[in-house]
Parts: structure tokens; C-alpha cells; sequence
């Protein structure tokens, strides 16, 4: 060995040495699952701060679901919500490197709900630290029983109304054959013979795609353009047949928008409600108004004043993922779509049929758009177009934690906001030249106590006669509507849009809605969509029991998604009966089955039929952190209610036992063509979907 070469040696090892030393000395984070005391119900998890910084002058920031404030007596830090799911741990004097703290709270549920997005605080910066994760061990429960069948080139999702197969095949080649547009009883009808030739009738426009989706499907399932002969007629049973992505909470890219478009045309959806509006974020561009993207469409730390306040100068606060970087457009946190993306998202849907229903929620879950505009109010120096009101004291809390996510409602200001983002959509769709359904303006959790301190809202209340806070909700919907009526467009809502309102608003707002989504049907509001839908408002079935999606498959700790209002999976989707709401669950979180028999007796009867408009599956994005976890979270599990979209009254109806033999045979047919012919169709496609757990 040569001298220099020892010397390169000796070189490289001190390096070495350095390096690994300045890995020893970096904070980590370390969070330890607790066991569940039988006696409480609660559990005491712990948090590890390694190699924690000396003294007392630092925190640690993470964000999380809920965690409550009850430390360990003993502890070395305490733990505080400081906003939203952003949370303070504040340490303590301690001995050694490491600090721990130990905190009472409820068992974990869900691996995905444990803590997340760890920064320290610490001599003037904040750092995004590394976390690691010890669980215990966890019990792996299978998926729902079912009987594989046989099945035909022409079963698909959703299934086909008529089929009468016939002997012989044709070539179908790749060109849609022309299509000749008939007079037909429904809207969306089609009927496909083949015969050696290809022969395709269609009511409309919708019924010639829709016949397209159908012989792509059997090619598909038929591995090849050679198909057996047979005739199809087919149609949808509900006009309105939608699904909603939120993308405000967490962001999801344009292109993956277009590929998830391609996967909802597969299974001829018409309505695709893009939900970008909300607490978290907001993330469709509006030209007027810079700042709701360049400040409400990305996060970091917020800034701490000389006063010590922590103010969000640039950006929104840390939200569900904990990113602090706004920078890092690789974060679901981070992004949002240009005028020009959202152009082509509305073209690209279009040509498939889709219609876009895009919504901004109001008046609660408007946290970005109302710090936004404080943004924007600061840098053109005026409150012309301003949200909230610096005199609000009001005194409230979400039922995601925020203290200030309510748009003042008795606020000119607020209104030329909302016409100036009307005029931008309205103007988008006439650009892309597709229709424009509605405006969906949410509606939903306004948190009580919201306006209850407002000089503004006090002032129109006296003016009013009115004692209750609550009537402001009517004199919001009034000014919306005056909004909308001028531009001659119709509005959506989520359920509470349409109650307890005034009854001349109430029956103004009917005549100018295009639907609204009932969500919350539980816990004795199952009643809502047939009550309201006998009195004249379009109901979309909305179920949280059945359609939303974010919700885990299973009580299995390794799913991913939200449980609050249970667990649904395919079976579950499946059972979704649009006009026999009531015996809608048959099974229950725990996969035992329900007596559905007397479920109905002494609820509101639907009497209305007419007025159900359709159903829709709901992805709220909380818990996602990147496309494949929107698509596994939806695919397969979202099948059922596509199929009951288009197939509204399955052979199973009236039936008033939970696994009558009709019901489960109807099951495995659905759940046998999802893995014969879906799954498939998933890998295809190359996007990550759910598999099946024996």
C-alpha cells in the first residue's frame, strides 16, 4: 500500500466516523402503541423524543386525529391541541438524551390514525423529523364469505339489464361502430345486437357511450374483438349517478385526476362532484383572487412573533400529513389545479359523458378561503372581498377543531366573494363548452356558537326580530340564492343546506336546487332523504353507512380509513337499496347479521319515488396520502354502488331477511364478476386497489 493511498484511507474513515456521529446525535421520534386497560377502556400510548435537545426551550409539533391532553403523571411533557389536528408537546425537565412522554388516550384503531408529520422547534427553526413505529401485534380479520360462480362475457359492473344470448360470435373492431339515435322511453337506453355484425341503438348521447363502455367491457372479458352473439338492451335507473373526490384535504395531481375520470367512465358514471373547497386547503385557481392558491393550496410551520403568537403568514398551518415544506409539491399537502387543468379535467370528463359538479363548502369548512382572503385583503389594502370580521369574538369549535372556519355570513364582502368565484366556474365550463350541472355550496357542520358574537350578525338579527343564531343560516341561503338566480344556474348541497331554515327560503332554495346528498343517515336520521324527497327536494343517496368509500373494509388495524361511521366494504355497497333505505345494513361492523325485518315499521315511507334522484360514492381524503391509497381505498369496494346506481330495484328487494337466499345469490354473482372481470381490469390499468383478505 502506498502512502498516499493509506492516507485517502485514513481519510475516508474519519469521514465515516463524522458521519455516523451526526446520526447518533439526530432527533428522532419514536411512538410506542399502549395496551388497552380493561377497566377504563383507555390506553397509554407513548411518545419518544431520542437525542432531544437539552433544557426546556423547544417543542415538538405533530398533527393527529384527536389525541386527549391527559398525561401520565410523572411524565416529561405535555401534549395540546393548538389548532385543527395540530398538536404542541411542550417538555419537561428531564435526565438524558431521550425524553418520554406517556399520555392517556383512547385504543388506536387504526394504524393510520397514529401521530404524524413530527417537527422540532428549536433555536429559531423547525425541522421535519423522522418517526418510527411499534404497534402491537394485531389480529387479522378476513373479509366476508362468498361462493365463486361461473361467469359470462357479459357480466360487468354495473350489470346489464337484458341479455339474450345467441349462437355464433362476432368481430367487433376497434372503431365504434355508427350509432343510430331512436326514440326510447328512458333516458341513456341502448341496445347492442350482434349477429355478426354490429348493431348499436341509442337514445342519446349518453346511451351511445354508454354503449361503447359495454363493448369495450366484452372484448375485455372476451380477451379479444371476437364476441359470442347475443342482444343487449340496457339503460340506468337513476340519472344521477356520481362520485366525489375531495381534494382539498389532500391534493391529488391533474393527471391522476384524468386517470381516475378514465375509471369512473368504466363504469358509466355521469357525475363527478370535485370537491376543492375547505378547511385544509383550497385548490382550484380563481384568476381575481391569487392568494386562494398561492397562500390556501400549501402548508408550513406557522411564523411565531415577537409576541410569541403563531401566525400563518404565507401559508395555511401544518394539516393531516404534518408537512411543513409548501414547497415540496411531492406532499398531498402541496398543489392545486390552474385554470388551465381544470379546463381540461372538465373536456376530459365530458367526452365520457361526465358531468363536473365542483364545490367550495360553505359557510363552515371555509378555513382556507377565509385565511386566503385575509391575505389577500392585506396585500391590496382593502376589505372589499374579506371573509370573517376582526370584531367576530364568537366562540366556537368544529367537529375537526377549528375555532375560526366559519364565513361571516352577515358581511357584504362575503357575498361579492362568492358571486366573483360563481362568474370564474361559470366562465371555466363555458370555456371548456360543457354543461355546468350546479354550484355545490357544502352547507354542512357549521359549528354551533358560529355568528353568536358577531357585531354584524347581531345587527341583522335585531333588524330581523330574531332571537335564534341560527336564522342567519336562512339569510346566507337567501343571498346565495339571489347569487345563483341571477346567473341562472342551479345549487347543490350536503343535507343540513336544506334545514331549519325559514319556510319562504326553504321553498325558494327548492326551486333552484339541483340536488341535494343526504350523508348522515344514522344514528335516527335515516328518515332525512325520504322525508325531504316526499316534500319536493331531489335526494342523492349519499349514505355514510353505505357509499363512502374512506371508510376502512374492515375493523383490521393494518386497513387504512376513517370508522366513525362504521366499516364498508364491497358486501356493504353492494346492499345499498335506494328505495328500501331502512334494510340497507344488513351485516354489521362485526360481520354479524342484523334482523332487517322490522327495521321500517314507524318511519316515513317513501312516497315520492320520482324525487330520489340517484346515489354517490364519497372519498374523503384525511387519511390519504398519495393516488394509489385514493385507489385502493375505492376500487373494488365502490362496485356496489355503481351497480346500484344503474340497477336501482336488484332481485333482492322487499326481501326481509339479511341473507336471504336471493340476496346471497345475487351477492356472489356481483362479487364473482368483480374478481373475474375487475380485478383484471385494476391490473390493466396498473393502479393499486384493495386486495382480498382470507
Amino acid at each position: 500500500m502506498t502512502a498516499k493511498s493509506f492516507y485517502i484511507q485514513i481519510l475516508c474513515l474519519i469521514s465515516a466516523l463524522i458521519m455516523v456521529s451526526g446520526c447518533a446525535d439526530k432527533t428522532s421520534v419514536v411512538w410506542i402503541e399502549g395496551e388497552t386497560d380493561p377497566q377504563t377502556g383507555n390506553a397509554v400510548h407513548v411518545l419518544k423524543v431520542i437525542n432531544a435537545p437539552e433544557g426546556t426551550d423547544w417543542s415538538l409539533w405533530l398533527t393527529s386525529n384527536h389525541i386527549s391532553s391527559g398525561v401520565v403523571e410523572g411524565t416529561e411533557g405535555t401534549i395540546e391541541l393548538f389548532h385543527g389536528c395540530l398538536y404542541k408537546m411542550t417538555p419537561m425537565e428531564r435526565e438524558g438524551k431521550d425524553l418520554t412522554v406517556r399520555y392517556t388516550d383512547r385504543p388506536l384503531q387504526r394504524h393510520c390514525w397514529a401521530p404524524e408529520g413530527f417537527a422540532l422547534e428549536h433555536d429559531g427553526k423547525v425541522t421535519a423529523l423522522k418517526a418510527e413505529y411499534e404497534f402491537l401485534p394485531s389480529e387479522a380479520i378476513p373479509d366476508f364469505p362468498y361462493n365463486q360462480e361461473d361467469v359470462e362475457v357479459w357480466d360487468m359492473i354495473p350489470s346489464l339489464k337484458e341479455v339474450t344470448p345467441a349462437n355464433g360470435g362476432t368481430t367487433v373492431v376497434d372503431q365504434m361502430p355508427q350509432v343510430q339515435i331512436v326514440d326510447a322511453p328512458k333516458a341513456g337506453w341502448y341496445r347492442i345486437v350482434l349477429d355478426g355484425a354490429c348493431k348499436v341503438e341509442a337514445a342519446d348521447e349518453d346511451g351511445a357511450w354508454y354503449a361503447k363502455v359495454t363493448l369495450d367491457n366484452l372484448k375485455r372479458n372476451a380477451g379479444g374483438n371476437e364476441i359470442p352473439n347475443m342482444i343487449i338492451e340496457d339503460w340506468p335507473d337513476m340519472g344521477y349517478r356520481g362520485f366525489m373526490l375531495d381534494i382539498s384535504r389532500n391534493f391529488t395531481t391533474k393527471d391522476n385526476i384524468l386517470k381516475f375520470i378514465d375509471l369512473l367512465a368504466h363504469y358509466k358514471v355521469n357525475i363527478f362532484h370535485l370537491h376543492f373547497g375547505d378547511d385544509e386547503g383550497w385548490r382550484v385557481e380563481i384568476a381575481e383572487f391569487p392568494e386562494l392558491t398561492t397562500y390556501g393550496a400549501h402548508h408550513e410551520f406557522p411564523y411565531r412573533n415577537e409576541a410569541g403568537e403563531y401566525v400563518e403568514t404565507d401559508y395555511l398551518m401544518p394539516s393531516y400529513n404534518g408537512s411543513i415544506d409548501p414547497d415540496d409539491m411531492t406532499s398531498s399537502a402541496n398543489g392545486y389545479l390552474t385554470k388551465e387543468d381544470y379546463i381540461e379535467i372538465l373536456k376530459y370528463a365530458w367526452e365520457r359523458r361526465i358531468r363536473v359538479i365542483p364545490e367550495f363548502d360553505t359557510p363552515g369548512h371555509s378555513r382556507a378561503a377565509i385565511k386566503a382572503m385575509d391575505a389577500y385583503s392585506k396585500r391590496v389594502g382593502n376589505d372589499d372581498y374579506r371573509l370573517s370580521d376582526p370584531q367576530d369574538k364568537s366562540d366556537y369549535c368544529s367537529v375537526q377543531y377549528y375555532r375560526d372556519n366559519a364565513l361571516n355570513v352577515a358581511m357584504p364582502s362575503t357575498y361579492r366573494f362568492i358571486e366573483v368565484v360563481f362568474d370564474e366556474l361559470i366562465a371555466y365550463h363555458k370555456e371548456a363548452g360543457v354543461p355546468l350541472p350546479a354550484i355545490h355550496v357544502g352547507g354542512d357542520e357549521v359549528a354551533k356558537g358560529a355568528w353568536s358574537a358577531s357585531p354584524a350578525c347581531l345587527k341583522i338579527m335585531e333588524e330581523r326580530g330574531w332571537d335564534n343564531i341560527e336564522l342567519m343560516k336562512s339569510y346566507y341561503i337567501e343571498n346565495v340564492l339571489d347569487i345563483a338566480e341571477a346567473r341562472g344556474v342551479k345549487i347543490s348541497g350536503w343535507q343540513e343546506l336544506v334545514m331549519d331554515l325559514e319556510d319562504h327560503v326553504y321553498e325558494r332554495l327548492k326551486k333552484n336546487l339541483y340536488s341535494i346528498n343526504f350523508w348522515h343517515t344514522g344514528h335516527g336520521q335515516e328518515e332525512y332523504p325520504y322525508q325531504y324527497a316526499n316534500d319536493g327536494v331531489p335526494a342523492v343517496l349519499s349514505n355514510m353507512t353505505n357509499t363512502y368509500v374512506d371508510f376502512a373494509y374492515t375493523p383490521d388495524k393494518t386497513e387504512r380509513g376513517l370508522s366513525w361511521g362504521g366499516f364498508v366494504d364491497e358486501r356493504r355497497s353492494f346492499s345499498l337499496l335506494p328505495y328500501d333505505i331502512y334494510r340497507s345494513v344488513r351485516w354489521d361492523d362485526h360481520g354479524r347479521i342484523r334482523d332487517i325485518e322490522r327495521l321500517p315499521e314507524g318511519k316515513t315511507p317513501l312516497k315520492a319515488k320520482e324525487n330520489i334522484a340517484g346515489v354517490q360514492a364519497q372519498l374523503w381524503t384525511e387519511t390519504v396520502r398519495c393516488f394509489d391509497h385514493v385507489t385502493s381505498y375505492v376500487f373494488p369496494k365502490v362496485c356496489g354502488v355503481f351497480e346500484r346506481g344503474w340497477n336501482a330495484s336488484p332481485s333482492f328487494e322487499g326481501t326481509t331477511s339479511a341473507d336471504d337466499p336471493a340476496f346471497m345469490h345475487a351477492l356472489d354473482r356481483y362479487y364473482s364478476t368483480v374478481v373475474s372481470h375487475e380485478i383484471p381490469y385494476y391490473e390493466d390499468m396498473q393502479i393499486a386497489y384493495r386486495q382480498r383478505k382470507n
